[in-house]
């Protein structure tokens, strides 16, 4: 039997927080990575708190997603990634990564682009897309489907650190 290369999401990884506002902890076992069972790519983590480690790809492919009846209709959400580029990270120049979200399967998708190649300080930074998100509840599909994208340069990278995702309920409602 074969390993699948690529590591999916498992559910059980997904913490729900309440305070100081509803939302969703995606440690890098809850996510979706494209390679990640692959150790000649990607360093998965051992402990809950450490992160997921690209070691190299020139595909990167980090993708979540949030169902959970506590998502209220006409409430909006903010989707964010806590990463961190190792002193060494290789690869990012002139190669922007797309942070892309849709809410529901028929939503379309928004995003945008960020540039990680001046993050080389060490640092963890969180990042984010500037425009919410408002669950339509349309045929019951209150999935927020979001994640990491740089599949269109063909070059070679690696030095990146994902700690986690995160969906957290917004106080206003503006796109």
């Amino acid at each position: 039997m074969s390993i699948r290369p690529h590591h999916e999401a498992v559910p059980a990884e997904l913490e729900m927080q309440k305070d100081p506002v509803m939302s969703w902890v995606l440690k890098p076992r809850a996510l979706n990575i494209v390679w990640g069972n692959d150790p000649r790519y990607w360093k998965m983590p051992v402990g809950k708190e450490d992160p997921a480690e690209l070691l190299q790809v020139c595909w990167l492919e980090v993708t979540g997603s949030i169902n959970d009846p506590q998502m209220v209709k006409g409430k909006t959400y903010e989707i964010s990634f806590e990463v961190e580029m190792k002193e060494d990270a290789f690869g990012w120049n002139g190669s922007s990564v797309f942070m892309l979200a849709k809410a529901g399967k028929r939503g379309t998708y928004k995003g945008q682009k960020i540039t990680l190649s001046d993050n080389k300080d060490g640092n963890r930074k969180r990042i984010t897309i500037d425009k919410r998100f408002e669950v339509q509840n349309d045929n019951h599909d209150n999935t927020l489907y979001f994640g990491l994208y740089e599949v269109w340069s063909g070059r070679w990278k690696g030095g990146l650190l994902i700690y986690q995702a995160k969906v957290s309920q917004t106080s206003s409602n503006h796109n």
